[in-house]
């Protein structure tokens, strides 16, 4: 894989992983709500929730990690932490078959 593909996939998944943590389903202190709701109040334009919930190929700001972030009280790096431990052993998984 050459770096252009590697960034792609690293992108990819990233935008995967901020689906699965904070848009499936949109959450506000455990109860469920509509996208408008959550983007409102965590101030990520809607456009942005919905790109990122289709899974398109986009190159998430990091204005927008930082407002999910500051929204959720998690810790930026925290959240890049998590996101390479699982990104990492899903590469690793994909290498060996």
């Amino acid at each position: 894989m050459n770096r252009k593909e590697e960034l792609e996939a690293y992108q990819k998944s990233l935008v995967q992983f901020l689906d699965m943590k904070f848009c499936s389903p949109y959450q506000i202190e455990g109860r469920e709500v509509s996208r408008n709701i959550y983007a409102e109040r965590c101030d990520i334009a809607g456009s942005t929730l919905t790109r990122i919930k289709n899974r398109e190929g986009y190159d998430v700001p990091i204005s927008t990690i930082y407002k999910f972030c500051d929204f959720e009280n998690i810790d930026v790096k925290a959240l890049f932490i998590e996101f390479e431990e699982i990104y990492y052993k899903n590469k690793a998984r994909a290498d060996n078959q």
